[in-house]
């Protein structure tokens, strides 16, 4: 029976992704210490659990669902759970069945999850187990990009954890507020709580809330432009994340890292942070994270003239991000184009794929990554010799800026309009 599930779940996963199905399979089975040859029904609701994140993160809710219902086809997974003797166990798979309908954004079915174990938890007087389910109840309106019902659970769940005087429970807390603060472009206030979650990882000697923390405080600096401090805590998040099992962050802050090199013009340090990123990605089966390193990577490859490797790169990363639909990744890969073209003055082709990522940031609503399309394109207008185009797409730029309050961006941006006139 066994050896038919596994059958069946390689199939599900090859009829959606292709040849890389079956290698996320196996190194997803890999991470949860499950035979990828011998799948059993005990494994299915941590592995939908894994298939589902790895899924929405590729190609977003729709592919997580997809995956996620026909696993449900297999086995009851409810029914796996009950026979489950375990009350811990139980309460474990309750968990990733619960993460597995956020990742699939079966929102109804993950509160039913979340709201019987914090249910469960109360019953118990456990303030522990009650912060841990309030971040997770939070973490629902999160996806749903409900932040201030999310704040309002994250600021229930640190309460709960101080009353049970748990420092890895309060640094979680912390670190997800700060996260919120950050979406929101509250800095100042995304910055106290990550260093409080610091604070308190320090004392849990938490490594990953600590390479969390220090990763946030990196992307609170990148986003004002104060470089050199967003290194010092990438490199400080990596000193951390270096001592646990999860790569997935390891390869986003060598990432960050190389994003931060890049804004430095310092190629050489991008690229061989770019390329700790891809390794480490690899360990890891994330192949979007793969993908990004490389499409990133081009960017310092067009500044050293590189051009023909750039855009192999370049064209490697479109495919893969195409087939897991990475709608960020692709907005990221069509602005790099837009540079590439610019250097070898396409002009057409350079405007195509500066559009082409615009329309994309914009559908998916990221503000500063779209502000700096803008202003990419408005440049390389201007260095065409097209100043009444060039004026028009930095100005753009310039209302992002500061609607963002990002004022050194926005400084920047009108000098060089004020250039044109």
């Amino acid at each position: 029976m066994s050896h038919e599930l596994t059958g069946q779940i390689f199939a599900i996963m090859e009829r959606e992704m292709g040849d890389i199905g079956g290698f996320i399979v196996k190194k997803q089975c890999m991470l949860i210490g499950s035979d990828p040859n011998d799948i059993m029904p005990g494994d299915l609701p941590k592995l939908a659990s894994n298939l589902s994140e790895v899924m929405r993160t590729f190609g977003g809710y729709e592919k997580a669902r997809k995956i996620y219902s026909e696993i449900k086809k297999l086995e009851n997974l409810d029914r796996v759970i009950e026979v489950e003797t375990s009350q811990e166990k139980r309460n474990s798979m309750t968990e990733d069945l619960g993460m597995s309908c956020i990742f699939s954004a079966e929102w109804d079915k993950a509160f039913e999850y979340f709201n019987k174990l914090l249910g469960e938890a109360r019953a118990a007087n456990d303030p522990v187990r009650i912060s841990r389910y309030l971040r997770k109840l939070g973490f629902i309106h999160n996806e749903r990009s409900e932040f201030d019902i999310a704040l309002d659970y994250y600021e229930q769940a640190l309460e709960a954890a101080d009353e049970a005087k748990d420092p890895k429970s309060i640094g979680q807390a912390c670190n997800l507020i700060g996260g919120i603060y950050w979406n929101k472009g509250n800095y100042e206030q995304a910055g106290q709580y990550q260093e409080k979650a610091i604070e308190h990882a320090l004392r849990a000697d938490d490594k990953k809330i600590l390479g969390s923390a220090h990763i946030g405080l990196g992307n609170i600096h990148a986003d004002i432009h104060e470089m050199k401090e967003a290194i010092a805590h990438y490199q400080e998040a990596l000193t951390y994340l270096k001592q646990t099992s999860e790569v997935y962050e390891i390869a986003r802050a060598y990432n960050n890292l190389g994003d931060t090199y890049l804004h430095l013009k310092d190629w050489d340090s991008a690229l061989a942070q770019f390329d700790k990123c891809k390794e480490y990605a690899e360990k890891g089966g994330w192949l979007n994270m793969k993908a990004w390193a490389q499409f990133n990577s081009s960017e310092a490859l067009i500044e050293l003239n590189k051009l023909d490797r750039a855009k192999k790169n370049l064209d490697e990363s479109l495919d893969l991000l195409n087939k897991i639909g990475d709608r960020v990744g692709l907005g990221g890969i069509y602005k790099n184009y837009g540079r590439l073209y610019a250097a070898k003055k396409d002009w057409t082709k350079m405007s195509e794929h500066y559009r082409k990522a615009i329309d994309i940031l914009t559908e998916i609503n990221t503000p500063i990554s779209l502000a700096e399309a803008y202003e990419e394109l408005g440049l390389a207008l201007k260095s065409k010799g097209d100043g009444i185009p060039a004026k028009e797409e930095l100005r753009r730029a310039a209302n992002l800026y500061l609607h963002l309050d990002l004022q050194k961006q926005l400084k920047r941006v009108l000098k060089q309009i004020e250039s044109l006139d």
